[in-house]
């Protein structure tokens, strides 16, 4: 027994066991693995769930869809040549306009001449327009409104809208 209570050779105390620690660890890290598996599998059905979801909506608005692709395949955009003109007041106020016509695909072929027509009449009618009436999203509004109107007059019923791209006042 005397053997057992001496020091070992060298001098060096004997460490303690690491057992004790990795078995108080151990179901630590078995929830810890269980926990992750469980929120993998939670996942892996949420996300099942929601693609379903998603893809059964799909297929309900597909005939929508389809009704609205015919309606607009027969629309194109014309654009209009970038309008750069000076404001009724202030005088050293300028105005740029991109902008492009909604009109049937048919009435698109042949109306370069009205196109021309048409930027002409909106130059015009940005000579007259003040960067007053122009300021906020009313005076916004209120242009493209005025805009549409002199377009369908000048088109006789043709253009369908006008979009406007860019607009910069300076």
């Amino acid at each position: 027994m005397a053997a057992l209570l001496t020091k070992p050779a060298g001098g060096r105390k004997r460490r303690a066991s690491s057992r004790p620690a990795l078995l108080a660890a151990a179901p630590i890290l078995i929830l810890t693995a269980l926990a992750a598996g469980a929120g993998t599998l939670w996942g892996l059905r949420v996300v099942g769930t929601v693609e379903s979801t998603v893809m059964k909506r799909m297929e309900a608005a597909a005939p929508d869809l389809s009704v609205n692709a015919q309606m607009v395949g027969s629309l194109v955009l014309k654009k209009l040549s970038p309008i750069v003109t000076n404001l009724a007041a202030p005088a050293d106020t300028w105005v740029r306009l991109e902008a492009a016509l909604l009109m049937e695909q048919k009435a698109a072929v042949g109306a370069d001449a009205l196109v021309g027509s048409i930027t002409e009449d909106i130059l015009a009618y940005l000579r007259s327009v003040t960067a007053r009436q122009m300021e906020g999203a009313a005076g916004l509004r209120n242009l493209r409104e005025d805009l549409i109107e002199r377009v369908a007059i000048r088109s006789k019923g043709l253009v369908r809208d006008i979009v406007i791209e860019t607009l910069v006042v300076q």
